[in-house]
This record gives structure tokens, sequence and C-alpha cells, in this order.
């Protein structure tokens, strides 16, 4: 038999599966290309989403944290970037800025709603909807009004309704739960005549930093420990209800006021079921969006991985590593604020990086809390009594200093926040020296020493 019709019956028999090759390469590159859309789409629907929530925040964001928000989102890479020219975009901006300020006139003049909440100020206002300062006028109770614009990703009536239902569910199991009061909700008609869900909060008006900040020494440290402990206390509620927060961080938290230091939380738009509904845990999902804000996230949470228990934990220790800082606004609040390096952060938040990088500003008994948050088994339940233990041996600490200062040096500990703004060598402005007696505090502080 001669070589060439050997070597052509090899050639008829190869074409077709190199045929079937070709085309199972073709099946899995459109596979792959619809996989991709699929996924830039789920994307752009979660960035939606997150918009909404931070959009219907309970508390307006000033120019130093909205810096911090934007850039500590750009160096994780958690951005969707918009395929529309530059233009367009700012011919799109201009045109929601004028629907929203058309809406925001609109809800001012059908005020009062459900002929009870009348607006006091504008808290936020987006493409999303509307954040107003209201209050009751029959009881004189503040509050503030969530008004969700009906759109057709409908983000913004989803998070409305989904924090709605959790805070009125919440309240029906625990009424001493450490989060904010569901006070009424209902509809609303736009200047279009559609729809839109809305949601009255109970008001925690008194932001943490501004009532730790406004007092000195000792004091000062006392209060962020007692703030501490009551946010670790509000955590626990939401986690025995089989809630995860996922979006922790101080503009996320507040008192009720001066009087009644009792720290709660609210903006629940993000928070998310671990557990089924009959206290079993959800199976973790295999690829999930990234939900929260990366200055406060944990590292696993930013991997994009499914958060726990664990990562509200972690988030609050982060928290509270900004409210044991030495000023109100330092110019690095965390280890990894203001940096480009994606890598940097990820080391900064991994269990490899020394604690007294992260916690040199807290009292040693953190240094246990954070070993053991960054070594636990995020399958088991935390251990909250340790945690609640150690902060609580802070509180101890603080307070036992006070009994050492004399009744007229307490005066001293209290400062208005309109002394912290002037340069006059006049003698601070005081509160009540009661006030100051019944918390704790001193002058001078000295640094706690690192462990070994």
């Amino acid at each position: 038999m001669s070589v060439f019709p050997c070597f052509l019956m090899f050639i008829l028999f190869l074409k077709p599966m190199i045929s079937h090759r070709n085309l199972n390469a073709d099946a899995a590159k459109n596979k792959k290309e619809y996989l991709s859309a699929k996924r830039c789409n789920r994307l752009a629907a979660d960035a939606q989403k997150t918009i909404a929530t931070r959009q219907l925040s309970c508390v307006s964001v000033n120019r130093r944290t909205s810096r911090r928000l934007v850039h500590s989102t750009m160096a994780s890479g958690k951005v969707i970037s918009s395929a529309l020219s530059v233009e367009k975009r700012q011919k799109d901006k201009e045109a929601e800025n004028k629907m929203v300020e058309e809406l925001v006139e609109h809800l001012k003049r059908i005020a009062p709603f459900n002929k009870r909440w009348q607006v006091i100020e504008t808290i936020n206002q987006g493409t999303y909807g509307v954040v107003f300062s209201v209050q009751d006028v029959v009881t004189k109770v503040f509050g503030v009004i969530k008004v969700a614009k009906s759109l057709a990703n409908d983000s913004g009536n989803a998070s409305a309704e989904w924090e709605g239902f959790i805070l009125e569910t919440m309240f029906k199991r625990s009424e001493i739960a450490s989060v904010v009061r569901l006070l009424d909700k209902g509809m609303l008609a736009d200047q279009n005549g559609e729809g839109m869900e809305f949601v009255v909060l109970e008001k925690a008006g008194v932001p943490v930093k501004d009532y730790i900040f406004e007092s000195l020494g000792p004091l000062r440290k006392l209060r962020a420990a007692k703030v501490s402990l009551q946010m670790l206390k509000g955590i626990y509620d939401l986690h025995q209800q089989g809630l995860l927060h996922r979006d922790l961080k101080p503009d996320n938290m507040g008192l009720c006021s001066e009087e009644q230091p009792v720290t709660l939380l609210f903006d629940l738009g993000m928070s998310r079921m671990y557990t089924d509904g009959e206290s079993d845990i959800r199976p973790p999902r295999t690829c999930c969006p990234f939900r929260g804000t990366p200055e406060w996230a944990s590292g696993h949470a930013q991997k994009g991985r499914e958060q726990t228990r664990f990562d509200d934990l972690i988030a609050w220790l982060y928290v509270s590593c900004e409210l044991f800082a030495s000023e109100k606004d330092p110019t690095q609040p965390l280890p990894w604020t203001y940096r480009t390096n994606n890598r940097a952060q990820k080391y900064l938040k991994s269990i490899f990086c020394p604690a007294r990088y992260l916690l040199q500003k807290l009292p040693p008994q953190y240094y246990s809390i954070n070993t053991y948050l960054m070594t636990a088994n995020t399958l088991k339940v935390p251990d909250y009594r340790f945690l609640a233990d150690r902060v609580y041996e802070v509180v101890k600490k603080y307070e036992e200093e006070v009994a050492k200062i004399p009744e007229d040096k307490l005066k001293e500990l209290i400062v208005r926040p309109e002394d912290n703004n002037t340069k006059q060598a006049a003698p601070p402005k005081i509160a009540n020296g009661a006030q100051a007696k019944n918390e704790v505090g001193a002058k001078n502080v000295v640094q706690p020493p690192l462990p070994p």
C-alpha cells in the first residue's frame, strides 16, 4: 500500500476531529463572552444598589469622609467604569440634578407626610431618593424619613423596603436592640404621580465622633470605650436575628442625645440574612459581589468572599481604632487610608501585618481582641462574651481614674464644639460638671505600652 493513500485516509479521519474541536472552542469562547457580559451586568446592578443605599443614608457625608470613600473605592478596584463620554455623563448629571431638585421641592410642598411628619432640613438627595430630617407635629419626636424614588432598576425602593422590613421584624422579636426604631412607613406620590415608598426612622442625631472628641483626657478614652462596647452590643443584636450589617463605619451609628448617650446602629440597606430563617447557616456562595465600604471592610470581604459575623466584628475593631485616635480628623486614621497600592492594603488587613501598626492608639486589651478575630474559625459562633469582657476592662480602668480627679477639675474635661475652632487663649466654655463627674477623666493621657 502506497504512502499517499494512507496519508489521505489519515487526513479524512482527522478532519472531523479538528472541526469538532473548533466548534468546541467557539462555543467556549461564546460562553465566556456571555458570562463576562452577565458578570458586568451583575456588578453594575450591585454598584447601583450600593449608590442607592449611600444616597439614602441617615447622615450627610462631609468632604473629608467623601474623600476617604472615593479614595478607598478607587484603590480597591471596586469601580465600574462607564463607557459614556465625558460630555454625555455631564449632560446626564445635569438632568438628574434638575429632576432631584424638582422632587425635593415637590416633597416639601406636600409635607407633612401622613399628616404627621414636618420637614426640617434635607440630609441627602440623589437619583434614588431623598432623606429629610423631620419632626412629628403632634408628639414633637424627631426622626429621619427616607423617600425612595421608583426607577427602572428599582434599587432605591428595594433598599428602603428591605430596611423597613428588617427594623419592623427586629423589634417584634427584641425591643431592646441597639438599632434605630421604625416609626412609620407608607407611600407617597412624586411630581409625576408615580409611587414612592418611605420609611421614618428614629433619629440618632449626635455623631459618635463629635460626642467623643468634645471631651479631654481619659474622659475621651472612656467615652470611646463605652461607644465601642455599645456598638458591639448592636452588632450582637443584629447577629442574634440572623443579620449581617456589612457596612459598619463611624457614619452609620449615632447617639440618641447627650443626656442619653446610647449608641444605635442605622443604615441597614446593605445588611443580609446569613441564616435560612430556621437558625441554620446559609451555605456560602462561590462568587458574591462586594458590599460595604472598602475603608472599613475586612480583608476577607474585599476579596469578594462570602461575609460572616467575623467580618462585622473586624469592621467594629477598625471603627474602634478611629474612636481611640488622638484627634478627630487625623491625617491617616487607619494604616491603609489614602494608600494607592492595593497590595499594601491587602497586607495591612491580613494576619501577617504586625498589630502595632493598627492598634498603636488602643488600650492593650484590644491586642487580644485582634488576635482572636484574626485567628478564629469563621464558621463557628463568635465569642461575644470574650470581646465584651475585654472592652469592659477598658471601661473600668478609665472609670477608676475619675475617682482620683478633684471635682473642680472635672468641669474642664468637656469642651463645647465651638471652642475647638477658636484660636484664642480664653478659658474653654464648660458643660455641666455633674455630667463630667458621671463619666470620668483626666488631662494627661499616657499611651499604654505595646505588648511584647
